[in-house]
């Protein structure tokens, strides 16, 4: 009959208290890899006791989210009174605001709102969706719960807006790689070829060769536009940007071609997420011609 050994997580493995924290650290760890396939990564120097203090927060949230059943915000908070805004003069607002604020601050609770938003929107958001959404996260010691508004009420034009910056930023940047996952997997080109990733990144590897350095970048984002499409599972969506963009290419010889034209970006929305699956840009096109088989 086998017996297990379970240490508890506090057990005193050294009677300096630095080592003991170090020790104790390495036992969470395997304890989290044994149970939950957890890897670990990052800064070795991190110090013992704020290592310690994190490991065991995780395991209270992986412990709570594992018994917990989804329940409304509402309930989390212990079902609180708040008035509609519309029957609140300045001066009470005010009282109702701050009062939600620091609730929400009590159970570490963060509200993003990406754009500039007045705090009787932010009220009648939160009073009158955000406590109606059922959530399996409940609040753990040490660690704060973010919520996003844009979660419940996409900015699909902002997202393109901000990938299409993205994308231009890291072409003049060169910093463009297989790990840009703005750009979808599989990209299609006007003649119907499947294009990978990888090979799409080849083709900037092969331009950033040519061409050593980019001076004196700049775009005009002229237009954002997209339309979505309900299916049984989720919406599918299309969209893109266009625009103009102008940079100077400079090669290994100092030579320099100015390059000054339209660029035009297209963008599929799976997964609750917009990617490029296209793309027109100026000066693209001056990469060394790829070998064909």
């Amino acid at each position: 009959m086998s017996q297990q050994n379970e240490l508890p997580e506090d057990e005193n493995f050294s009677d300096d208290p630095e080592e003991n924290l170090r020790m104790q650290n390495d036992f969470l760890k395997m304890k989290m890899m044994a149970e939950s396939g957890a890897i670990f990564g990052g800064d070795a120097d991190l110090p013992p006791e704020i290592e310690n203090q994190f490991l065991k927060n995780i395991l209270e949230f992986e412990k709570v989210s594992a018994d917990s059943k989804p329940v409304r915000i509402f309930e989390i908070l212990g079902k609180p009174f708040f008035d509609d805004e519309k029957n609140l003069n300045s001066a009470q607002f005010r009282t109702e605001f701050t009062r939600l604020m620091d609730l929400l601050n009590n159970y570490s609770i963060n509200i993003n709102f990406t754009k500039e938003r007045d705090d009787r929107f932010k009220y009648n958001f939160i009073t009158k969706e955000l406590f109606n959404h059922e959530t399996s996260f409940l609040p753990v010691k040490g660690m704060i719960t973010y919520f996003s508004y844009e979660e419940f009420h996409p900015d699909h034009k902002q997202e393109i807006t901000d990938i299409t910056n993205h994308f231009l930023n890291d072409f003049f940047d060169r910093k463009l790689n297989t790990e840009t996952d703005y750009i979808n997997k599989e990209l299609i080109e006007p003649d119907g070829t499947i294009l990978s990733r990888e090979s799409l990144m080849n083709r900037f590897y092969s331009l950033y060769d040519a061409a050593i350095e980019f001076e004196n970048p700049s775009f005009i984002l002229e237009n954002v536009d997209f339309e979505l499409k309900e299916s049984h599972q989720q919406p599918f969506g299309m969209g893109f940007s266009e625009g103009t963009i102008h940079y100077e290419m400079i090669f290994d010889d100092a030579t320099r071609k100015k390059i000054s034209g339209p660029f035009k970006i297209y963008f599929t929305r799976e997964y609750e997420l917009w990617g490029i699956c296209f793309f027109y840009l100026a000066g693209y096109n001056l990469h060394q011609k790829e070998e064909k088989n």
